[in-house]
Protein backbone atom coordinates (compact mmCIF):
# COMPACT_ATOMS: atom_id res chain seq x y z
CA UNK A 1 0.00 0.00 0.00
CA UNK A 2 1.52 3.63 -0.90
CA UNK A 3 1.80 6.06 1.47
CA UNK A 4 -1.01 8.38 0.04
CA UNK A 5 -3.73 5.63 -0.38
CA UNK A 6 -2.45 5.15 3.65
CA UNK A 7 -3.22 8.19 4.50
CA UNK A 8 -6.44 8.25 2.46
CA UNK A 9 -7.86 5.14 4.44
CA UNK A 10 -6.94 6.59 7.62
CA UNK A 11 -8.71 9.71 6.53
CA UNK A 12 -12.00 7.82 5.99
CA UNK A 13 -11.80 5.71 9.06
CA UNK A 14 -12.15 9.02 10.99
CA UNK A 15 -15.91 9.74 9.69
CA UNK A 16 -17.38 6.52 11.60
CA UNK A 17 -15.53 7.49 14.62
CA UNK A 18 -16.86 11.15 14.43
CA UNK A 19 -20.73 9.79 13.75
CA UNK A 20 -19.67 7.54 16.84
CA UNK A 21 -18.90 10.11 19.11
CA UNK A 22 -21.16 12.78 17.97
CA UNK A 23 -24.23 9.46 19.34
CA UNK A 24 -22.42 8.20 22.13
CA UNK A 25 -22.24 12.10 23.51
CA UNK A 26 -25.96 13.33 22.74
CA UNK A 27 -26.91 9.82 24.36
CA UNK A 28 -25.18 10.43 27.31
CA UNK A 29 -26.25 14.29 27.76
CA UNK A 30 -30.05 12.89 28.05
CA UNK A 31 -29.63 10.32 30.02
CA UNK A 32 -28.15 11.86 32.99
CA UNK A 33 -30.22 12.62 35.62
CA UNK A 34 -30.16 16.13 35.22
CA UNK A 35 -32.90 18.75 33.63
CA UNK A 36 -30.94 21.98 31.64
CA UNK A 37 -34.38 23.74 31.88
CA UNK A 38 -34.74 23.53 35.23
CA UNK A 39 -30.90 24.83 35.61
CA UNK A 40 -31.58 27.79 33.73
CA UNK A 41 -34.48 29.06 35.41
CA UNK A 42 -33.70 27.83 39.17
CA UNK A 43 -36.03 29.51 41.24
CA UNK A 44 -38.35 31.39 38.68
CA UNK A 45 -39.01 27.83 37.21
CA UNK A 46 -42.67 28.90 38.41
CA UNK A 47 -43.30 31.98 37.44
CA UNK A 48 -45.33 32.70 34.66
CA UNK A 49 -43.66 34.66 31.19
CA UNK A 50 -46.60 34.04 28.96
CA UNK A 51 -49.87 33.05 27.97
CA UNK A 52 -50.94 30.67 25.00
CA UNK A 53 -53.89 31.58 22.78
CA UNK A 54 -56.41 29.70 25.07
CA UNK A 55 -55.14 31.45 27.89
CA UNK A 56 -53.26 29.18 29.80
CA UNK A 57 -50.29 30.25 31.42
CA UNK A 58 -46.47 29.67 30.01
CA UNK A 59 -44.09 29.14 33.08
CA UNK A 60 -40.33 30.06 32.32
CA UNK A 61 -39.68 26.16 33.22
CA UNK A 62 -42.09 25.41 30.04
CA UNK A 63 -40.72 28.06 27.93
CA UNK A 64 -37.25 27.15 28.24
CA UNK A 65 -38.73 23.32 27.74
CA UNK A 66 -39.87 24.42 24.63
CA UNK A 67 -36.63 26.79 23.58
CA UNK A 68 -34.43 23.71 24.03
CA UNK A 69 -36.28 21.35 22.05
CA UNK A 70 -36.94 19.17 25.23
CA UNK A 71 -40.79 18.29 24.01
CA UNK A 72 -39.22 16.55 21.01
CA UNK A 73 -38.56 12.85 20.92
CA UNK A 74 -35.48 11.70 21.63
CA UNK A 75 -34.89 10.42 18.02
CA UNK A 76 -36.12 13.96 16.45
CA UNK A 77 -34.04 16.46 18.58
CA UNK A 78 -31.14 14.27 17.41
CA UNK A 79 -32.38 14.63 14.17
CA UNK A 80 -32.17 18.02 14.17
CA UNK A 81 -29.36 18.23 16.49
CA UNK A 82 -26.66 16.82 13.63
CA UNK A 83 -28.76 18.81 11.06
CA UNK A 84 -27.71 22.22 12.43
CA UNK A 85 -24.08 20.36 12.97
CA UNK A 86 -23.90 19.85 9.96
CA UNK A 87 -24.85 23.27 8.60
CA UNK A 88 -22.38 24.93 11.30
CA UNK A 89 -24.93 25.72 13.83
CA UNK A 90 -23.70 24.24 17.18
CA UNK A 91 -26.54 25.34 18.99
CA UNK A 92 -27.10 28.89 21.33
CA UNK A 93 -25.23 28.63 25.21
CA UNK A 94 -27.40 29.71 28.02
CA UNK A 95 -24.59 30.31 30.31
CA UNK A 96 -22.58 32.60 27.95
CA UNK A 97 -25.47 33.76 25.54
CA UNK A 98 -23.77 33.52 22.46
CA UNK A 99 -22.99 30.43 19.82
CA UNK A 100 -21.48 27.59 20.90
CA UNK A 101 -19.31 27.73 17.85
CA UNK A 102 -17.77 31.04 18.72
CA UNK A 103 -17.45 29.78 22.42
CA UNK A 104 -15.49 27.03 21.39
CA UNK A 105 -13.21 29.31 18.56
CA UNK A 106 -12.20 31.44 21.40
CA UNK A 107 -11.74 28.68 24.08
CA UNK A 108 -9.74 26.27 21.83
CA UNK A 109 -7.25 28.41 20.72
CA UNK A 110 -6.00 28.99 24.23
CA UNK A 111 -5.45 24.90 25.06
CA UNK A 112 -4.08 24.36 22.06
CA UNK A 113 -1.43 27.00 21.97
CA UNK A 114 -0.49 26.39 25.62
CA UNK A 115 -0.37 22.13 24.86
CA UNK A 116 1.23 22.66 22.23
CA UNK A 117 4.50 24.81 23.60
CA UNK A 118 4.10 22.16 26.59
CA UNK A 119 4.78 19.15 24.22
CA UNK A 120 7.63 21.21 22.80
CA UNK A 121 9.26 21.17 26.41
CA UNK A 122 8.11 17.86 27.33
CA UNK A 123 9.54 15.87 23.94
CA UNK A 124 13.19 17.03 23.98
CA UNK A 125 13.40 17.57 27.89
CA UNK A 126 12.02 13.43 28.15
CA UNK A 127 13.77 11.78 25.14
CA UNK A 128 16.94 13.17 25.90
CA UNK A 129 17.09 12.78 29.98
CA UNK A 130 15.58 9.22 28.53
CA UNK A 131 18.66 8.35 26.43
CA UNK A 132 21.38 9.79 28.74
CA UNK A 133 19.74 7.65 31.45
CA UNK A 134 19.78 4.72 29.08
CA UNK A 135 23.64 4.75 28.32
CA UNK A 136 24.39 5.44 32.15
CA UNK A 137 22.22 2.42 32.98
CA UNK A 138 22.54 2.00 36.93
CA UNK A 139 24.78 4.86 37.18
CA UNK A 140 23.67 7.88 39.78
CA UNK A 141 22.27 9.86 36.67
CA UNK A 142 19.97 6.88 35.83
CA UNK A 143 18.65 7.00 39.48
CA UNK A 144 18.13 10.68 40.12
CA UNK A 145 16.37 11.34 36.24
CA UNK A 146 14.29 7.56 37.53
CA UNK A 147 13.44 9.27 40.57
CA UNK A 148 12.25 12.49 39.05
CA UNK A 149 10.34 10.92 36.22
CA UNK A 150 8.29 8.94 38.43
CA UNK A 151 7.81 12.30 40.90
CA UNK A 152 7.13 13.77 37.93
CA UNK A 153 4.37 11.37 36.59
CA UNK A 154 2.72 10.73 40.11
CA UNK A 155 2.78 14.40 41.97
CA UNK A 156 -0.59 16.70 41.09
CA UNK A 157 -0.07 18.48 38.19
CA UNK A 158 -2.62 21.62 40.28
CA UNK A 159 0.15 20.91 43.67
CA UNK A 160 3.09 21.21 41.01
CA UNK A 161 1.38 24.65 39.06
CA UNK A 162 1.42 26.33 42.64
CA UNK A 163 4.63 25.38 43.25
CA UNK A 164 5.92 26.56 40.23
CA UNK A 165 4.27 29.89 41.20
CA UNK A 166 5.51 29.87 44.11
CA UNK A 167 9.24 29.33 43.27
CA UNK A 168 9.26 31.11 39.82
CA UNK A 169 6.01 33.74 39.37
CA UNK A 170 6.49 37.22 40.25
CA UNK A 171 4.49 38.76 43.21
CA UNK A 172 1.00 40.01 42.29
CA UNK A 173 0.85 43.84 43.71
CA UNK A 174 -3.09 43.21 44.58
CA UNK A 175 -2.35 40.13 46.73
CA UNK A 176 1.19 40.81 47.73
CA UNK A 177 1.72 37.10 47.13
CA UNK A 178 4.41 35.99 44.66
CA UNK A 179 7.67 33.80 43.97
CA UNK A 180 10.57 33.91 46.37
CA UNK A 181 12.69 34.48 43.27
CA UNK A 182 11.49 37.95 43.06
CA UNK A 183 14.30 39.31 45.61
CA UNK A 184 16.99 36.99 43.85
CA UNK A 185 16.29 38.11 40.38
CA UNK A 186 16.39 42.35 40.32
CA UNK A 187 18.99 42.66 38.38
CA UNK A 188 16.96 40.47 35.61
CA UNK A 189 13.79 41.92 34.97
CA UNK A 190 12.12 39.32 32.37
CA UNK A 191 8.50 41.43 33.13
CA UNK A 192 8.71 45.22 32.25
CA UNK A 193 7.56 47.60 34.94
CA UNK A 194 7.95 45.33 38.20
CA UNK A 195 11.21 44.76 40.83
CA UNK A 196 11.48 41.05 40.22
CA UNK A 197 12.74 39.07 37.78
CA UNK A 198 10.17 36.42 37.70
CA UNK A 199 7.36 35.31 35.45
CA UNK A 200 3.94 36.29 35.90
CA UNK A 201 1.75 34.49 37.99
CA UNK A 202 -1.49 34.31 36.34
CA UNK A 203 -3.60 35.27 33.40
CA UNK A 204 -2.98 35.28 29.50
CA UNK A 205 -1.61 38.76 29.25
CA UNK A 206 -0.76 41.70 31.42
CA UNK A 207 -3.76 43.03 33.57
CA UNK A 208 -3.00 46.30 32.09
CA UNK A 209 -3.51 45.19 28.28
CA UNK A 210 -6.80 44.62 26.29
CA UNK A 211 -5.40 42.59 23.63
CA UNK A 212 -6.24 43.97 20.28
CA UNK A 213 -9.00 42.15 18.62
CA UNK A 214 -8.87 44.11 14.99
CA UNK A 215 -6.51 46.31 13.42
CA UNK A 216 -4.61 43.09 11.60
CA UNK A 217 -2.67 43.20 8.84
CA UNK A 218 -5.01 43.29 5.44
CA UNK A 219 -4.16 39.75 4.44
CA UNK A 220 -4.65 38.54 8.06
CA UNK A 221 -7.79 36.55 9.05
CA UNK A 222 -9.83 38.91 10.37
CA UNK A 223 -9.95 38.99 14.59
CA UNK A 224 -6.95 37.00 14.20
CA UNK A 225 -6.73 33.18 14.79
CA UNK A 226 -6.73 33.17 18.51
CA UNK A 227 -2.79 32.11 18.63
CA UNK A 228 -1.53 35.02 20.48
CA UNK A 229 1.66 34.07 19.99
CA UNK A 230 1.57 34.43 16.12
CA UNK A 231 -1.51 37.38 15.78
CA UNK A 232 1.27 39.11 17.99
CA UNK A 233 3.45 40.01 14.94
CA UNK A 234 0.35 41.12 12.37
CA UNK A 235 -0.87 43.57 14.79
CA UNK A 236 -0.32 47.00 12.78
CA UNK A 237 2.05 49.62 13.54
CA UNK A 238 -1.58 52.14 14.17
CA UNK A 239 -3.17 49.41 16.60
CA UNK A 240 0.30 49.37 18.37
CA UNK A 241 0.46 53.11 18.72
CA UNK A 242 -2.99 52.83 21.01
CA UNK A 243 -1.25 49.99 23.50
CA UNK A 244 0.35 51.18 26.17
CA UNK A 245 4.04 52.07 25.64
CA UNK A 246 5.36 49.11 27.02
CA UNK A 247 3.31 47.01 24.67
CA UNK A 248 3.89 49.30 21.61
CA UNK A 249 5.62 46.84 19.43
CA UNK A 250 5.15 43.10 17.83
CA UNK A 251 8.11 41.89 19.57
CA UNK A 252 6.97 43.57 23.38
CA UNK A 253 3.82 42.03 22.68
CA UNK A 254 5.27 38.73 21.87
CA UNK A 255 7.17 38.74 24.41
CA UNK A 256 4.23 39.08 26.65
CA UNK A 257 2.28 36.47 25.73
CA UNK A 258 5.50 34.28 26.18
CA UNK A 259 5.78 35.00 29.56
CA UNK A 260 2.52 33.94 30.75
CA UNK A 261 2.54 30.95 29.04
CA UNK A 262 5.89 30.07 30.18
CA UNK A 263 5.03 28.62 33.60
CA UNK A 264 1.57 26.85 32.41
CA UNK A 265 3.44 25.31 29.81
CA UNK A 266 6.43 23.84 31.77
CA UNK A 267 4.30 22.43 34.20
CA UNK A 268 2.44 20.57 31.62
CA UNK A 269 5.56 20.18 29.96
CA UNK A 270 7.58 18.95 33.11
CA UNK A 271 4.90 16.66 34.41
CA UNK A 272 4.48 14.47 30.57
CA UNK A 273 8.56 14.75 30.23
CA UNK A 274 8.43 12.08 33.28
CA UNK A 275 6.21 9.30 31.07
CA UNK A 276 8.10 10.16 28.22
CA UNK A 277 11.82 9.43 29.80
CA UNK A 278 10.67 6.17 31.21
CA UNK A 279 9.51 4.75 27.68
CA UNK A 280 12.78 6.12 26.02
CA UNK A 281 14.87 4.24 28.46
CA UNK A 282 13.38 1.83 28.45
CA UNK A 283 13.05 1.56 24.26
CA UNK A 284 16.58 2.40 23.76
CA UNK A 285 18.01 -0.19 26.59
CA UNK A 286 16.01 -2.47 24.65
CA UNK A 287 17.83 -1.74 20.91
CA UNK A 288 20.91 -0.96 22.13
CA UNK A 289 21.39 -5.07 23.06
CA UNK A 290 20.19 -5.75 18.91
CA UNK A 291 22.90 -7.57 17.19
CA UNK A 292 22.99 -4.86 14.66
CA UNK A 293 24.14 -2.26 17.41
CA UNK A 294 26.74 -4.53 18.45
CA UNK A 295 27.85 -5.03 14.63
CA UNK A 296 28.02 -1.12 14.41
CA UNK A 297 30.21 -1.53 17.51
CA UNK A 298 32.39 -3.89 16.25
CA UNK A 299 32.75 -1.94 12.83
CA UNK A 300 34.66 1.07 14.99
CA UNK A 301 31.86 3.44 15.24
CA UNK A 302 32.47 6.32 18.10
CA UNK A 303 29.55 5.64 20.75
CA UNK A 304 27.83 8.67 19.63
CA UNK A 305 27.03 7.78 16.21
CA UNK A 306 26.25 4.21 17.44
CA UNK A 307 23.36 5.65 20.13
CA UNK A 308 22.37 8.42 18.18
CA UNK A 309 22.31 7.34 14.65
CA UNK A 310 21.56 3.83 14.83
CA UNK A 311 20.03 2.81 18.22
CA UNK A 312 17.95 6.36 18.49
CA UNK A 313 15.92 5.76 15.30
CA UNK A 314 14.54 2.83 16.21
CA UNK A 315 14.18 3.64 19.47
CA UNK A 316 12.03 6.34 18.71
CA UNK A 317 9.92 4.66 16.99
CA UNK A 318 7.80 3.81 20.01
CA UNK A 319 7.76 7.49 21.35
CA UNK A 320 5.70 8.26 18.09
CA UNK A 321 3.13 5.96 18.42
CA UNK A 322 2.55 7.64 22.08
CA UNK A 323 2.79 11.57 20.58
CA UNK A 324 -1.36 10.88 19.76
CA UNK A 325 -1.48 10.38 23.86
CA UNK A 326 0.53 12.75 24.68
CA UNK A 327 -1.74 15.46 22.91
CA UNK A 328 -4.48 14.08 24.42
CA UNK A 329 -2.54 14.33 28.28
CA UNK A 330 -1.78 17.78 27.44
CA UNK A 331 -5.51 18.53 27.19
CA UNK A 332 -6.55 16.82 29.97
CA UNK A 333 -4.15 18.04 32.15
CA UNK A 334 -4.94 21.82 31.04
CA UNK A 335 -8.36 21.55 32.57
CA UNK A 336 -6.91 22.00 36.19
CA UNK A 337 -3.85 23.81 34.86
CA UNK A 338 -5.89 26.96 33.50
CA UNK A 339 -7.75 27.16 36.40
CA UNK A 340 -4.74 27.62 38.20
CA UNK A 341 -3.36 30.27 35.80
CA UNK A 342 -6.60 31.73 35.01
CA UNK A 343 -6.80 31.18 31.32
CA UNK A 344 -10.33 30.64 30.05
CA UNK A 345 -9.01 27.81 27.80
CA UNK A 346 -11.62 24.21 27.00
CA UNK A 347 -11.05 22.86 30.50
CA UNK A 348 -12.66 26.44 32.43
CA UNK A 349 -15.34 26.62 29.77
CA UNK A 350 -16.11 22.55 30.22
CA UNK A 351 -15.98 22.77 33.71
CA UNK A 352 -18.44 26.06 34.24
CA UNK A 353 -20.68 24.49 31.37
CA UNK A 354 -20.74 21.37 33.74
CA UNK A 355 -21.90 23.11 36.09
CA UNK A 356 -24.55 24.89 34.31
CA UNK A 357 -25.80 21.97 32.69
CA UNK A 358 -25.04 24.39 29.29
CA UNK A 359 -25.60 20.95 27.07
CA UNK A 360 -24.71 22.30 23.86
CA UNK A 361 -21.59 23.40 25.01
CA UNK A 362 -20.35 20.06 26.57
CA UNK A 363 -20.74 18.65 23.51
CA UNK A 364 -19.21 21.50 21.26
CA UNK A 365 -16.19 20.62 23.57
CA UNK A 366 -16.40 16.97 23.86
CA UNK A 367 -16.42 17.00 19.85
CA UNK A 368 -13.93 19.58 19.10
CA UNK A 369 -11.57 17.75 21.57
CA UNK A 370 -12.21 13.87 19.93
CA UNK A 371 -11.53 15.65 16.73
CA UNK A 372 -8.11 17.24 17.72
CA UNK A 373 -7.25 13.73 19.14
CA UNK A 374 -8.57 12.19 15.55
CA UNK A 375 -6.01 14.27 13.68
CA UNK A 376 -3.35 13.70 16.29
CA UNK A 377 -3.55 10.12 15.91
CA UNK A 378 -3.47 10.61 11.89
CA UNK A 379 -0.60 12.49 11.86
CA UNK A 380 0.69 9.77 14.33
CA UNK A 381 0.09 7.23 11.89
CA UNK A 382 1.48 8.69 8.78
CA UNK A 383 4.86 9.41 10.60
CA UNK A 384 4.80 5.95 12.10
CA UNK A 385 3.82 5.00 8.15
CA UNK A 386 7.09 6.92 7.09
CA UNK A 387 9.73 5.05 9.46
CA UNK A 388 8.61 2.01 9.41
CA UNK A 389 7.29 1.54 6.11
CA UNK A 390 5.77 -2.30 7.26
CA UNK A 391 3.35 -0.29 8.80
CA UNK A 392 1.56 0.60 5.46
CA UNK A 393 1.58 -3.12 4.57
CA UNK A 394 -0.81 -4.55 7.09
Amino acid sequence: MKLHEFVARRLLLLIPVMVGVTVLTFTISHLIPADAAAAQCGDKCGVVVDYTEDGDPITAYAANRERLGMNEPLTTQFRLYVTHLLQGDWGESSTYHRPVADVVKDAAPITLEMSFFALLIAYPLGISLGILSAVRQDRMFDHISRFFAIAFVSLPIFWFAMVLQLLFATQAPESGVGGICDPLTKWLPLVPDTDGGCFPIYGRHDPSLTYPEDGFASFYPAGGTGFHLIDSWFVTDGKLATLPAKFGSNRLLFKDTLLHLALPCACLGIASSGSLLRYMRASLLEVLHEDYVRTARAKGLSEFRVVIVHACRNALVPIVTILGFSIGGAIGGAVLTETIFAFNGMGRVAVKSIQYLDFPVIMGVTLITAAIFLLSNLVVDILYAIIDPRVRLE
